[in-house]
């Protein structure tokens, strides 16, 4: 089976950019979450009663936007009673082969299945997490599809959250919306979607919370190539081993780093390289550090100690910042409570925090690119987008191609700015 870039670029671009039509009716218009900061919370965060008020206003939407109350109420996100620990990644340990679409929106002629897996941390620690697989009403045939099964998507999604709530497979509309994943779907194809470790399963058969490792690209495209193995192994008969990821922000680096992980030489996931079509990724964040120092510090500084044993959040964050991180922690804040909650810059962020040695060690850590990897491989990138530097996008893609030749291709778009399109 030959399935091609351009034509699966051209579905996904144009529909991310443009949207979709078909999209469900949400079933609400009205909040379901009552979530009130404590006086003890307002304390700890030195907030004002203003600012109280639009973090209760953020986490109220947001708590709605959750399927089934969010992974501490749905029980699918608990691991099971008599669950014999695996010993290694990439085994499946939970399936929900057909999930019950009532408390979700997307579109009517799909259907989803939702299943919990093994995976490793970027310390190698072996760990559970969740993926969904979104399936399409009519598989799209391609070359020689056999049978029933339907072409596979591996999808790494953009910053949807840093702790369990922030799971798209427990967003009633898998956070996109009618973009790329139901783009695909509705096109045919199967969209295997991991929610990345710390997302969704929030805590490790020890009862010990996973922090989700953001930043940590390799740590995500690890979740996904075991999320895609568990996957395959549930439906064999179902989805091709022939596959190409696609990915975007956050996404779009973590989708760097498959094809990383897959020319690497010691043979952790020689099973999926075969099958390995080719990458697609929109607007991959190649320069961590171009973030605003109060959002990277923050969403990496909280579970940081974990990877370097000496890091101390005060080693960043002021006094103020750090109280706020604990809060952060407390209501599993969001990207957009972190906005209102990190502020002013010079009140949260050490003014000296680029000349700790775990600033360097993490710029090595959290920015794709000038590696090994396994072609071909198509990045796109809006020369509007405020989000992500065009400039250093284009400049890593021309740097690892300098470095690594191989099949890379640089797509610019002029005026885009895919941020208009999807807030994410």
């Amino acid at each position: 089976m030959v399935l091609k870039l351009a034509s699966l670029a051209f579905v996904a671009f144009a529909t991310f950019v443009a949207g979709q039509t078909t999209q469900a009716a949400l079933h609400s218009t009205s909040w379901n979450s009552t979530f009130v900061l404590s006086p003890e919370q307002r304390e700890l965060g030195n907030l004002t009663e203003d600012l109280a008020d639009q973090i209760n206003n953020i986490i109220n939407f947001d708590r709605t936007l959750l399927a089934n109350g969010g992974p501490h109420e749905d029980e699918f996100y608990s691991l099971p009673i008599d669950l014999q620990i695996p010993k290694q990644p990439g085994k499946l340990l939970k399936l929900q082969e057909v999930t019950d679409l009532s408390p979700f929106a997307i579109p009517a002629t799909t259907a989803m299945s939702r299943f919990i897996y093994s995976t490793t941390n970027f310390n190698g620690t072996l760990i559970p997490a969740s993926a969904y697989i979104l399936w399409p009403y009519h598989a799209k045939k391609i070359g020689g599809t056999k049978g029933q099964k339907v072409p596979t998507i591996l999808w790494t999604h953009g910053t949807s959250g840093f702790y369990a709530t922030g799971a798209p497979s427990t967003h009633r509309s898998l956070f996109y919306q009618d973009f790329v994943p139901y783009a695909l779907a509705l096109a045919g194809y199967a969209v295997v979607a991991p929610d990345y470790a710390g997302l969704g399963v929030g805590t490790s058969w020890d009862a010990s919370s996973i922090p989700h490792q953001y930043g940590l690209y390799q740590a995500g495209a690890g979740d996904a190539l075991n999320a895609l193995r568990a996957a395959l192994n549930a439906f064999p008969e179902r989805l091709t081993s022939n596959y190409v990821s696609v990915g975007h922000s956050q996404g779009g680096s973590v989708g760097w780093g498959v094809p990383e992980l897959l020319a690497q030489r010691n043979g952790q996931f020689n099973d999926l390289i075969k099958g390995h079509l080719g990458t697609i990724l929109f607007a991959p964040q190649t320069d961590g550090f171009s973030l605003p120092p109060n959002a990277l510090l923050t969403w990496v500084g909280k579970y940081l100690r974990q990877v370097f044993p000496t890091f101390k959040l005060s080693d960043w964050l002021t006094p103020l910042g750090v109280d706020r991180v604990e809060l952060f922690d407390q209501v599993e804040g969001s990207q957009m409570v972190s906005t209102f909650l990190f502020q002013p810059e010079e009140e949260i962020v050490q003014p000296d925090w680029k000349n700790t040695w775990e600033a360097a060690a993490l710029q090595q850590l959290a920015n794709p690119g000038n590696r090994p990897y396994k072609g071909p491989m198509l990045v796109i990138q809006g020369d509007k987008d405020p989000a992500v530097s065009y400039n250093s996008t284009l400049a890593t893609a021309k740097s690892t191609c300098k470095e690594y030749p191989g099949d890379l291709e640089f797509l610019g778009v002029p005026g885009v700015d895919p941020i208009e399109a999807k807030d994410i």
